[in-house]
């Protein structure tokens, strides 16, 4: 990573109390310029490099030249900093002959005791000699960690994580969005598999009227609607999170909104006068206006009306978007807002959103409201109404969440779930090697997020999930990465470590957005577009890129596809190389999907992957990969094979690339030999409880015992029997063993009224051959009834 080259760079920032030149053009060791230092007295000054905290695990060492001026023992000392603590000192000494010439230097990471630590956010180089002195850096950088050759990556499938929520897999979608209702929206969705949606927009949320369909503070209008939003995403058959309107409107207005998409036409709730002095009419007025044709003459509300008299049913919804934030709109308190308390206040958005909850809650008691939320204990407070955590003392904190959730706490509410923001990077600051590792940062927001809950609002929390609705490289004004591949090889890494978490759901932002171009579009940041571009596809707006081209965000959504869905199961994966990442789902039809991501910018990196407690249905491995090429030639993923031997495989990952392996399981191996590509992509006909040929027996019933699933069974089932020992009589079950399967449990179980059952047979066969018996622990007539059951399961 560079630090300093002509210019301070990959987001490192000055922190330092000396006199500092980062422009000083003699002497210079390469480029341009220099770094000079002067501590001008007995003060102990130092050039001091801040960064935002990060991994140091993909580096070995940091490296720099110096130019001493004067020569001594220890007159210089470096340390390194652990979120701001410092650590290590290792002092500098030069002799004469050194003076005035330069001196490179090499600190393991280890040396300065911050080697493979997460909270490194810094170093400094300090005069210490307790005099004047004046000395000059440049070439500032972290040296690389070596990759083993080759690099370990293991898989556990028995070491279950968790399950995927479908949720996983969601994108925004815009008001502005031109092309939002167009057929390319449409092939996209189906092409991520895109699982959740959220609407109206971000940061516009808090200034938009729904029911009128425009911004509140400026009176225009939107390419999209509420209408139009439900009727794209009822296509899609996606979940849908709507942002209502904190900073503007009412919770009678956000009430109304839910009436429009989940209340009955026929249903006579009122809604109340809000605060403003509007009647919101009732639940019905909202719903039939939704189930309405077009009027023909429009009242303003046409847009509203699309002829659809069943409800939506949208269940989740937000209130307010980011309202921790100056940069929301935010009129409570405003003298002629109709709002009262405090604009971006956590307590004042705690009594309201008490109100919002009630009121929505009346019109549908289904739906799931979820709070503002941001990690850091006394992130964005404002020093007010301060609350004590419990579990620490009872210290003081003020920070937006705890404020938030505990407030709600006293007033008996709790929301169904919390929404979180992650934005890598702060505009300027860009460093593809930082992006690269920040989607560890999912990991121990979670952990944040969860504690606070736990802390403030106790057992009643547990029920609160955490929902991730907005992900991005950087928090505004985005550059060049955004477009680029790095953002993309971000994507999926974040993806992968948030599965890790409790996190549930993920809404990366945006589908589209639209072009900037005088953000950071730095030489050292990788990518060949000049402009930044929050969306998943363009908007046509600049030169030479037309509307709906598709950029590597879009391309690692489209590999996601591949990688675990809902339902399936994140397993145990590890690697002994920060610079490649692994992944593992074990999927529904019991194949291993890995996802490997190399972030290294120019090497590729030879793998050998151990599957632990697997063993494969086919030599060969299906790859799914995306990276530089396909990049540069604006080419789709690119198929391939790998082979698998044993329950290993070698792979090279290509520099900078993204790739999804698929082994295929044993029992998908089966399916394959059974059933035609059509049947194997009807999974309740081939998939473990599907029965083609209707004899009662489910086809992994068939698949342990070695039968044909598409012929009734005549022969091969487990057969009843009895054996007599010391005299008693004993109920047998014999049935085909078939040891080279080990994807599969075979269970017998014994029952005295075929409601419960556990285990209490005893197995007697020699295990010589493939036929299995079992002996019932019970003799016949030592109970009045007994019996005995085969149960199959699959990994």
């Amino acid at each position: 990573m560079v630090v300093y080259d002509d210019s301070l760079e990959s987001g490192w920032q000055s922190n330092g109390w000396a006199t500092i030149n980062y422009a000083n053009t003699s002497p210079v060791y390469s480029g341009s310029a220099s770094i000079s230092v002067t501590d001008p007295g007995t003060s102990y000054q130092a050039l001091y490099l801040g960064h935002a905290a990060f991994n140091t695990a993909p580096y070995q060492s940091l490296s720099f030249w110096i130019y001493p001026t004067v020569s001594g023992s220890n007159e210089l000392q470096v340390q390194a900093t652990l979120n701001g603590m410092a650590q290590t000192a290792v002092p500098l000494s030069f002799t004469p002959a050194q003076v005035n010439h330069w001196q490179s230097v090499t600190i393991p990471m280890a040396s300065l005791g911050v080697a493979g630590n997460p909270a490194f956010n810094g170093f400094w180089i300090q005069n210490i000699t307790g005099g004047p002195l004046t000395f000059y850096v440049d070439a500032i950088s972290l040296v690389g960690m070596p990759a083993p050759n080759p690099v370990a990556l293991g898989v556990n499938p028995l070491s279950v994580v968790r399950t995927i929520d479908s949720r996983m897999y969601g994108v925004n979608m815009a008001m502005w969005d031109s092309y939002l209702s167009g057929t390319a929206t449409t092939a996209a969705f189906a092409a991520m598999g895109t699982g959740a949606v959220r609407f109206p927009g971000g940061s516009a949320s808090d200034d938009y009227d729904w029911q009128t369909g425009l911004s509140v503070s400026k009176g225009n209008s939107w390419a999209n609607n509420a209408g139009s939003f439900a009727n794209i995403t009822q296509a899609q058959g996606a979940q849908a999170f709507i942002t209502v309107n904190y900073g503007s409107a009412t919770p009678q207005e956000a009430a109304a909104w839910v009436a429009y998409y989940n209340g009955s036409a026929a249903s006579t709730l009122s809604l109340g006068t809000d605060t403003k002095g509007r009647n919101w009419n009732t639940v019905g007025y909202w719903a039939g206006i939704r189930a309405a044709a077009p009027l023909a003459t429009d009242d303003g509300y046409n847009f509203l009306r699309i002829s659809h008299p069943a409800p939506f049913g949208f269940k989740y919804w937000e209130i307010g978007n980011e309202c921790y934030g100056s940069w929301e709109n935010d009129l409570h308190g405003t003298s002629g807002s109709g709002l009262t308390g405090v604009a971006h206040d956590p307590y004042t958005y705690a009594e309201a959103f008490q109100t919002f909850y009630t009121q929505m809650m009346a019109v549908d008691l289904t739906i799931h409201i979820g709070a503002v939320a941001t990690p850091g204990e006394d992130s964005f407070g404002n020093g007010t109404h301060g609350v004590a955590n419990p579990n620490e003392g009872n210290s003081i904190h003020t920070g937006w969440t705890p404020v938030v959730i505990a407030t709600l706490k006293s007033l008996g509410v709790t929301p169904q779930f919390l929404i979180h923001h992650s934005y890598a990077q702060s505009p300027g600051t860009e460093s593809d090697a930082f992006l690269l590792q920040a989607g560890a940062n999912l990991q121990s927001d979670a952990a944040n997020l969860r504690k606070m809950i736990t802390d403030y609002v106790g057992a009643t929390g547990s029920g609160i999930e955490l929902d991730v609705t907005e992900l991005n490289s950087v928090s505004s004004n985005p550059g060049k990465q955004s477009t680029s591949l790095v953002n993309a090889l971000f994507m999926v890494d974040a993806l992968g470590n948030l599965a890790d978490t409790e996190f549930n759901t993920c809404t990366w932002w945006d589908l589209r957005n639209g072009s900037l171009t005088n953000a950071n579009n730095n030489a050292l940041l990788y990518g060949w577009r000049q402009y930044g571009d929050y969306g998943l596809l363009s908007v046509g707006d600049y030169p030479g890129t037309p509307a709906n081209t598709l950029y590597p965000t879009y391309y690692a959504a489209k590999l996601m596809t591949n990688w675990g869905r809902g339902g399936d199961m994140v397993v145990s994966a590890t690697s002994n190389y920060a610079l490649l990442s692994i992944y593992a789902a074990r999927l529904e039809n019991g194949n291993l999907s890995l996802l490997v991501i190399n972030k290294d910018p120019s090497a590729s990196l030879a793998a050998q992957v151990g599957l632990n407690s697997f063993t494969p249905g086919s030599a060969i491995a299906t790859t799914y990969s995306y990276g530089e090429q396909n990049d540069l030639s604006n080419s789709d993923i690119t198929t391939g094979t790998a082979g698998v031997s044993g329950s290993t495989f070698s792979y090279t990952f290509p520099a900078y690339s993204m790739t999804v392996a698929v082994v295929k399981s044993q029992f998908e191996a089966w399916r394959e030999q059974n059933f035609t590509a059509a049947q194997l992509a009807n999974w309740s006909l081939s998939g473990d409880n599907g029965d083609p040929d209707g004899d009662g027996i489910p086809n992994l019933t068939k698949y342990a015992l070695g039968l044909n699933p598409n012929a009734p069974a005549t022969a091969g089932l487990p057969v009843a029997g009895k054996v007599a020992v010391n005299g008693k009589s004993y109920l047998t079950l014999s049935f085909t063993d078939q040891n080279a399967l080990t994807d599969i449990t075979y269970n017998v179980q014994v029952s005295s009224d075929l409601q419960n059952w556990q285990s209490g047979a005893v197995r007697i066969d020699d295990g010589t051959t493939s036929t299995a018996v079992y002996r019932d622990s019970t003799a016949i007539g030592d109970a009045q009834r007994h019996f005995m059951r085969l149960s199959i399961t699959r990994q």
